[in-house]
Order: structure tokens, then C-alpha cells, then sequence
């Protein structure tokens, strides 16, 4: 009995300095933590003002492609205005050459056989009725020649005014085009440069990420020798004596190696923090352990921010996260009058009144 009792000491002795200064590294820890949250929040917010001139441009960008939409829609019917333009001045010069070839044949025509005169006409005739027919043929060529000929002529007028369109036309293409080059040139130097900025924010958004990343690793693998200590001297000194009769005397802060202790930044004064706070206290004390609390009270906004609920227990003053409590049974925490409500490792530092 007497040696196990020794064995018991010696073990205390040993494990309290290891456990000490694990604690104080996980403070210093935790310290740094704060400084590197701050600056990560400082990047934060440069992110989302840049962010905002992100969305400026991609507002102008979308203008921009609005407008050239436009000119491509002006362009394209331009260019079906052009089409049917040549199309129409090709059918207006065949039309043109074959009234020119019409009109040769008859010139021809008239050329190769002898204009009739009036006593040819009347020696010629047969009768009144074939005097009346001959001159009827004589005043439809004559009709017919004339109106090949303005059919020529107005034929003329339409290519030349046809082609007057065209040249038209073809300035407008022209400048529609180059328009629509210069807007898409505009476009694509917006876009690269929007890729170039999103590459940038991804990347120092990517950067910050994998800090933050690291620093929860080590600061959880720091915890987690802690907690390995701290179950190890609490299985060396039981459950303790408990809560005093007259409960747990309130928390003051100490400098002490052992009992509750309150990072910055945080709230133990709303609700059940300062009873929940003292008892940790109490039990950090009697079984050796360093414990830390890094959250008490959040605001509902907080709380979400760092993963939790805009209603859970930390928003109305009765719970706290305490690294160093993890080695500890249930049976014991109840001895200090606390209690851990949820099951699971992630879970195993959250401590609530019993």
C-alpha cells in the first residue's frame, strides 16, 4: 500500500510540471491565435472590398456585352440587307443585257428589211382590211421598240441607283464592324483582367485558409497533449473531495498551475458563465488539470460565425468550451455539479451546469 501510494506521489510530481507547461504553451497558443484571427480578419475584409469591385465589373462587363450584342444584331441584318442588294443588282444587269440584246435584234431587224412607206403599204394591200392590219403591225413595232427601249433606260436608272445603296450599305458594314471589333476588344480586356483579379483573391483567400488550417492543427494537437496529461492526473488523484458545501467560492482569476483559466477576449459574466466558471475552477484545482475557457458567452451573430447555432447554449450564458476537461468522466463532472450534455469527441470539452 505503501509503495502504490508512493508510486501515486511520484507520479503527481511528474505530471504536474509537464502539464504546467503544456498549458502555458497552449496559452501562448492561443495568444498567437488571436493575433493571426485578427490579421486573417483584417485580409477578410480587404476580400470583400475587393470583391465589391469584382462585382462592379462584372456590371460593366455585362453592359458592355449588352451593347455588343446590339452591334452584332445591326451587323448581321446589315449584311442581310447587303445580300439581298447584290442579289437584286445581279438580276438588274442580266435584265439589263438581255433588253440591250432584245433591242439590238430588233435594230438589226429594222435594218435588214426596207421601212415600208405609205404607197408601198396601199399597192400592197389586197383589200381595206389588209391596208388596216398592215398598218396596225407597222404601229406595234414601232410601240414595241419604244418600249424596249425604256425599259433599257429605266432599267439603267435602277442599276446605277442600286448601286448607289450598296456603296451606302457597304460604308455602314464598315463602321458597324469596326464598332463591334473595337467593343469586343474593350470586352475581352475587361474579362482578362476580372480573371486576373479573381486568380488573385482565390489564391490569397486559398493562402489564408491553409493558415488558418495549420494553426487549428497544431493548436488540436497541442490540446491534445494536454488532455492526455490532464486525464492521466486526474486517474492518479480520483474524483476529489467535490463542490465545498457551501459551493464553489466565485472566480477570480489566478496564477496558479492548476484549476480554470479564461482566455482573452472571452465573456464568463452573462448567465450561468460565472457559476459554470467557478466550479471549473474548483475541479481544475482538486484534480490537477489546467483548464482552459475559450468560449462562455457568444452573441447569436458570434456563435454562428464560429460554427455554432444562432440559439445554442453559448448564446444564452450556460455553457463553455474548456480545453483540458476531456479526460474527464461524466461521474466526476456531475461530483462539481457539471455535466457534459453532448456525446462525441468534438464535443468533449462543451461543459454545462448539471
Amino acid at each position: 500500500m505503501r509503495a502504490f501510494a508512493a508510486a501515486l506521489t511520484a507520479g503527481l510530481l511528474l505530471a504536474a510540471p509537464a502539464t504546467a507547461d503544456l498549458g502555458s504553451r497552449v496559452q501562448s497558443s492561443r495568444a498567437k491565435d488571436k493575433v493571426l484571427q485578427g490579421q486573417i480578419g483584417a485580409d477578410s475584409h480587404r476580400i470583400a472590398r475587393f470583391e465589391g469591385r469584382l462585382s462592379d465589373l462584372r456590371e460593366r462587363l455585362a453592359a458592355l456585352q449588352g451593347a455588343l450584342d446590339v452591334e452584332q444584331a445591326q451587323l448581321t441584318s446589315l449584311q442581310g440587307r447587303l445580300r439581298a442588294s447584290r442579289a437584286r443588282l445581279i438580276r438588274l444587269r442580266l435584265a439589263y443585257t438581255r433588253d440591250r440584246q432584245v433591242l439590238a435584234r430588233q435594230l438589226v431587224a429594222q435594218y435588214e428589211v426596207d421601212r415600208p412607206d405609205l404607197v408601198s403599204v396601199v399597192l400592197t394591200s389586197h383589200s381595206f382590211g389588209d391596208l388596216v392590219e398592215t398598218a396596225d403591225n407597222l404601229r406595234a413595232v414601232a410601240d414595241e421598240n419604244t418600249s424596249v427601249t425604256v425599259r433599257v433606260a429605266r432599267a439603267r436608272v435602277a442599276v446605277t441607283a442600286q448601286a448607289r445603296r450598296l456603296a451606302v450599305l457597304t460604308a455602314q458594314q464598315q463602321r458597324v464592324t469596326a464598332a463591334a471589333l473595337t467593343q469586343r476588344d474593350e470586352v475581352d480586356a475587361i474579362k482578362m483582367a476580372l480573371i486576373e483579379r479573381e486568380t488573385g483573391v482565390l489564391r490569397a483567400r486559398a493562402a489564408k485558409q491553409a493558415q488558418l488550417a495549420t494553426l487549428r492543427a497544431n493548436r488540436k494537437r497541442l490540446e491534445d497533449k494536454l488532455a492526455i496529461l490532464q486525464a492521466q492526473s486526474a486517474g492518479f488523484s480520483g474524483s476529489g473531495p467535490g463542490l465545498p458545501a457551501g459551493g464553489a467560492p466565485a472566480f477570480a482569476g489566478h496564477g496558479g498551475a492548476y484549476g480554470f483559466f479564461q482566455a482573452p477576449d472571452t465573456n464568463y459574466a452573462v448567465g450561468n458563465e460565472p457559476t459554470i466558471a467557478a466550479r471549473l475552477d474548483v475541479l481544475g484545482k482538486a484534480l490537477h488539470l489546467h483548464l482552459i475557457g475559450i468560449s462562455g458567452y457568444r452573441t447569436p451573430q458570434h456563435s454562428v460565425e464560429v460554427g455554432g447555432f444562432a440559439n445554442d447554449p453559448h448564446t444564452r450564458g450556460e455553457a463553455s468550451d474548456t480545453p483540458g476537461v476531456e479526460g474527464v468522466p461524466e461521474a466526476t463532472l456531475e461530483h462539481y455539479g457539471l455535466t457534459r450534455p453532448f456525446g462525441g469527441a468534438a464535443e468533449a470539452d462543451h461543459i454545462q451546469l448539471a
